[in-house]
């Protein structure tokens, strides 16, 4: 009977939240300390990380026992670590400071009527024994939404430049995808995931854009901290009605996590490209290898981090010597055009994402990428190699609105500098999404 009660309470719960979002604001009495460190815990509770927020509540309350709000919301969050007597405490305290918080007093309701069974322990709160919730084994995610792109027909990875000229569209944006942990202990994992991304035109429908991800990790610890595994993948482009790419992949890697401020890792992966379409198909195929570390690191409000990284890759297409139909452009009937895509590249990234007021969240990354190209160019008669330096930046604003649905605002901008000038473009990617997340 207890488990067939449990969706409904927590979509209760949720409705509660929701019903403090909408109407009931910020106590007027609240200090700028205690509303920053209720931002930080609604960020928490609307990821599902309960005992992340009860914390940040509080932090909140102690700042400012006169805040209504910071006491609901520790209210919220104890009732989703089902611990009762003390949401009871914290609500019945909520009210005495806000009669008129209907929310809360539905809460109370709430938590008066939940009877544990005699012999069943609650999900344990504290730090050292984290809630089932924290360590839940599947995720599932969508979104949809609306983008404007002033450079349609640039070909994915920014292989052809000038030559399809600039040409902009709006279009609507879907994705979709999940992850399910078919082992998750503290020494071992084993994650299934899968990720769907599709773009719709309004206009220039032949470069609709749909991406398929399915990916298998498994990792274990080798010492303590260290861990090493290997994340094995299948992607799939399409480009317009025609499939475009195809690549398995497998990546070993090492990780060692630095307690709760960060992680490094080092990893290797390789993929073999198969171009499924003109006019990259028997031109571009052949193997790709990357080596890269990465480092992150974690603020102790659990809603900030940095993220920054380095890797060394080549492609390497094994047509070199075949000839194919000329790209657009070429004066040249018959081009050894496989040698235009061997190449070399570097790249380096920067991040950081951090909660700024009213439940806001910023994330900013800026990557950074040199493609050595090793062979001459067919597009200028093969007297030079092709050489591009290529910038790339993100920036996002994302807001919850009710329990487990955000709003997101992004920008995508890529400044490609080439000395052959064909290759050259700018292109900016602007989107309103709304994303779902349980």
């Amino acid at each position: 009977m207890r488990a067939s009660l449990g969706w409904a309470r927590h979509l209760w719960l949720l409705l509660l939240s929701a019903g403090l979002v909408i109407s009931a604001p910020s106590s007027p009495r609240a200090s700028e300390r205690s509303e920053l460190l209720v931002a930080h815990g609604q960020v928490a509770y609307h990821r599902g990380r309960y005992e992340e927020a009860r914390a940040r509540f509080a932090e909140a309350v102690a700042a400012d026992p006169q805040d209504a709000t910071a006491r609901y919301q520790l209210g919220l969050a104890l009732m989703a670590l089902e611990r009762w007597d003390e949401a009871q405490a914290t609500l019945e305290q909520t009210l005495r400071l806000a009669p008129d918080l209907e929310p809360a007093r539905r809460a109370l309701e709430l938590a008066r009527t939940e009877q544990m069974p005699t012999g069943e322990v609650a999900r344990p709160g504290a730090p050292e024994a984290p809630s089932a919730v924290e360590r839940k084994r599947w995720e599932v995610h969508a979104a949809t939404g609306f983008q404007y792109d002033s450079n349609v027909t640039i070909a994915p990875g920014g292989a052809i430049g000038k030559q399809f000229g600039d040409k902009d569209d709006a279009g609507f944006i879907l994705s979709g995808g999940g992850r399910y942990d078919l082992l998750d202990r503290e020494d071992s994992l084993i994650r299934l995931e899968y990720d769907l991304y599709q773009t719709l035109h309004v206009s220039l429908t032949d470069f609709d854009f749909r991406a398929h991800h399915v990916r298998g990790t498994a990792s274990h610890a080798l010492y303590k901290s260290f861990w090493g595994g290997v994340e094995g993948g299948y992607h799939h482009y399409t480009l317009g009605p025609h499939s475009y790419l195809s690549e398995p992949t497998v990546m070993p890697f090492l990780s060692l996590l630095e307690g709760s401020w960060g992680l490094t890792q080092v990893a290797y992966r390789f993929g073999y490209d198969t171009y499924l379409s003109r006019p990259y198909n028997e031109v571009r195929d052949g193997p790709t290898n990357a080596v890269g570390l990465t480092q992150n690191l974690y603020g102790s409000d659990g809603a900030s981090y940095a993220t920054m990284g380095y890797q060394y890759g080549t492609e390497d297409p094994r047509c070199g010597t075949c000839s194919a139909e000329p790209l657009p452009g070429s004066t040249n009937t018959q081009l050894p055009v496989g040698n235009d895509f061997a190449l070399q590249f570097h790249q380096a990234f920067a991040g950081v994402g951090f909660p700024l007021w009213w439940q806001v969240a910023i994330d900013l990354m800026y990557l950074y990428r040199y493609d050595d190209y090793t062979h001459p160019n067919s597009f200028t008669n093969f007297t030079k190699a092709r050489h591009d330096s290529t910038h790339y930046f993100y920036a996002s604003l994302s807001r919850p609105i009710i329990p487990h649905v955000s709003v997101v605002l992004a920008y995508f901008g890529t400044i490609d500098y080439s000395n052959i000038s064909l290759y050259e473009y700018h292109r900016n990617v602007v989107s309103a999404v709304l994303e779902v997340t349980y």
